[in-house]
């Protein structure tokens, strides 16, 4: 009995290590926490995902299916009776016959073309889908880590708004502040809670929406959303970003398309040839055995198919026009991200210098309030300039990581 407890610490430790991994209802936040990396995997295998994927593998079914030897199946026939003959006997007599299609023209090898070009269209095309789930992905994380800063910044600004107010009573107190500066600060510390209960209420509202679209069940407590807002990365040059548009996945689809478009028109030509029915039938007739071999050839006369090798041809030229009118938007979007990525760094550059002071230009306000040196609307004049600085650089910085994002996407890359 001794022995076993002193070996029970080695027996209970294991015991609480597998407990806490399969114990049931683990909280999402003991997990691996939401980074931009994390968020790509997961974007990838979303139930949006698999829905893309889904409609690969109807493609694929059909293209499976698309090998048989005839769209029209053989055609067994068969009737009997009784023969009447002059000299009153009644003979049995009975027929049976069997036709088997045969399609001319290379119809065969055009279907299962078509189907292929379609398989990979619609594998185009759910590559497309995916990199637009990827891109709404990580620009919700980026919101997300907006508003986690916002409430950090909601808090600050509430701690110092309940510095003043605890300033002003004091001052009263002692007869160097008047009842109004107590009234005032009172305002300024509710209109602080306003603020910080509506940031949290929209990072929880954001956050709820990521896990949404990630697949991922609703929380029960807070989940970890890690990350830069700014990604490190460096995005591309403009002349390489224009020179490696036709990587860009909407392109590929829409060439995907082209070429479905064309196996499309190409099938519906073929279908213009009739299908032949190589006929076997036999016979039995007062007796006699009779065999006969023949050909049923439709005649395309009144109906070769014209209007589908019309509207096939038709949806080929509608494809065309389609890509040409891709390729420009996707030049023209290239542009213009990275025009706004430009853009939003200069203003980012511009305004992260006066972060520091504007922080330190609200405390030292407030400390001099405190302190007796200064009034409180003077003080609430910096605290309010100095927020406001804080906010435009909060806004710089999340309009700059979603440029960047859009831009990195757009490349073919994940941000880090």
């Amino acid at each position: 009995m001794s022995r076993l407890f002193a070996r029970a610490p080695f027996l209970i430790a294991p015991l609480l290590v597998l407990s806490a991994v399969f114990a049931p209802g683990v909280a999402l936040s003991a997990e691996a926490p939401l980074t931009r990396a994390r968020v790509a995997e997961l974007a990838r295998a979303s139930p949006a995902s698999r829905v893309a994927a889904a409609e690969v593998a109807v493609a694929r079914a059909a293209a499976g299916a698309s090998g048989a030897l005839s769209l029209e199946n053989p055609v067994l026939a068969g009737a009997g009776g009784v023969r009447l003959n002059p000299d009153g006997s009644k003979p049995v007599a009975a027929t049976a016959s069997l036709a088997w299609p045969i399609d001319l023209g290379g119809q065969r090898g055009a279907r299962v073309g078509a189907a292929e070009a379609e398989l990979r269209a619609a594998e185009s095309a759910a590559e497309d889908s995916r990199r637009r789930l990827v891109l709404a992905a990580l620009l919700q994380h980026a919101l997300v880590l907006r508003d986690a800063r916002q409430v950090e910044l909601a808090r600050a600004r509430l701690a110092l708004g309940e510095r003043l107010l605890a300033a002003a009573e004091r001052r009263r107190k002692a007869g160097e502040a008047p009842e109004v500066d107590v009234a005032v600060a009172s305002l300024q510390r509710g209109r602080d809670a306003a603020a910080e209960a509506a940031s949290m209420g929209a990072r929880d509202a954001d956050l709820a929406a990521l896990l949404a679209m990630l697949g991922l069940p609703p929380a029960a407590e807070p989940v970890r959303v890690e990350g830069p807002l700014v990604a490190p990365d460096e995005p591309p040059a403009l002349a390489a970003l224009l020179d490696g548009l036709e990587r860009r996945t909407d392109l590929r689809a829409a060439a995907a398309s082209i070429d479905a478009a064309r196996a499309r028109s190409a099938r519906e030509q073929t279908a213009r040839w009739p299908t032949v029915n190589l006929t076997a039938q036999y016979e039995r007739d007062d007796g006699a055995n009779i065999g006969m071999l023949g050909l049923a050839v439709p005649l395309p006369l009144l109906n070769a198919n014209r209007s589908g090798a019309a509207t096939a041809a038709a949806e080929v030229d509608v494809a065309v026009a389609r890509a040409a009118a891709a390729r420009a938007a996707a030049a023209g979007h290239a542009q213009e991200l990275h025009a706004r990525y430009a853009a939003t760094r200069r203003a980012l550059e511009a305004l992260t210098p006066g972060a520091a002071l504007s922080e330190r230009a609200a405390a030292l306000a407030a400390r001099g309030y405190e302190l007796g040196e200064n009034d409180l609307p003077s003080v609430l004049l910096v605290r309010r300039e100095a927020l406001e600085a804080q906010a435009a650089l909060l806004d710089a910085e999340y309009a700059h990581a979603a440029a960047k994002i859009e831009l990195l996407v757009a490349a073919g890359r994940v941000p880090r």
